[in-house]
């Protein structure tokens, strides 16, 4: 019999995304990955590079391209491999590392790398939000205001999130959204909006502990208003994957939502802008993961 050909994978690197340095990770690669494998690497430069240089992997036949960051770098490289036979694979070095969380992928490098040489993969679905494909969740509200000025601050980290949370949260107001869950309107006056693929921002917080990542459902997630003594309730459930319990919460599921009149939102953790309604959409069985 023929011998099995060698897989190929690529390292898609960002040098920017977390707190950690990743000076040395190349070394790290050559030490940790199985000889039987095709690897190379590259460093992103810019916003979304990582999503040309994955498109490019496709083309030229990779068996995976692997998401060295964040969330957003996750995020960049996964787009690229909706819809085709590519498997995502994920080193977490960022910040928060929500989707690998959710994925039970280690967090330590060379665990992570560990995961990558056993190759085992599962297909998820995806999401899309106006087209714009994500993995793990999209919002509206407090946690995309948070994302606003999280991507705007100087410093990244745990410790820099919750400062920037707690400064949020003093001057913040909830607002009225408009949604369509599938045909059905629904008006409601939320501290925050989420639409979970996965289960978690990152650092395990869990706002959608039920979501499942292959239901073909998002989870529609929704915090009402609130007495601010409830604050610690609500940080103790999201951490300890509670807050489906919690009196304010409330979630319902769908395939298709529409959101009129938004503002800001985030997609897997990155602010955006938008004056247009948004339809947020599930894409079934859409990508392929190494976990």
């Amino acid at each position: 019999m023929p011998a099995e050909r060698k897989k190929k994978i690529l390292f898609i690197i960002n040098p920017h995304s977390g707190i950690k340095s990743k000076l040395g990770f190349v070394d790290l690669i050559e030490q940790q990955i199985r000889e039987d494998f095709i690897v190379k690497t590259r460093l992103t430069q810019r916003p979304e590079h990582a999503t040309e240089i994955a498109l490019e992997a496709v083309e030229s036949g990779v068996d995976a391209v692997i998401a060295v960051g964040g969330d957003g770098s996750v995020n960049e490289v996964g787009r690229a491999l909706i819809g085709t036979d590519v498997a995502l694979g994920i080193i977490p070095l960022g910040s928060g590392n929500g989707f690998a969380r959710h994925l039970n992928i280690p967090l330590h490098e060379k665990d992570a790398l560990q995961t990558i040489n056993q190759f085992r993969t599962q297909i998820i679905d995806t999401a899309t939000i106006n087209g714009t494909p994500f993995l793990a969740t999209a919002g509206l509200g407090f946690d995309a205001q948070v994302g606003w000025q999280f991507a705007n601050h100087g410093t990244r980290g745990f410790l820099s999130y919750v400062q920037i949370t707690a400064s949020a949260f003093m001057g913040y107001k909830p607002k009225t959204y408009q949604l369509s869950i599938d045909g059905k309107e629904i008006e409601t006056t939320a501290f925050l909006i989420n639409f979970a693929n996965a289960g978690q921002y990152g650092n395990n917080a869990w706002i959608a502990p039920s979501a499942s990542l292959s239901d073909g459902l998002l989870n529609i997630c929704i915090l009402d208003k609130f007495p601010k003594y409830y604050v610690p309730s609500i940080i103790y459930k999201l951490f300890n994957k509670k807050i489906e319990k919690l009196k304010y919460y409330r979630f319902l599921q769908g395939k298709e939502i529409w959101v009129r009149n938004p503002d800001i939102y985030h997609i897997d953790g990155e602010p955006r802008g938008t004056d247009v309604d948004l339809l947020i959409k599930i894409v079934p069985l859409s990508l392929k993961v190494i976990y």
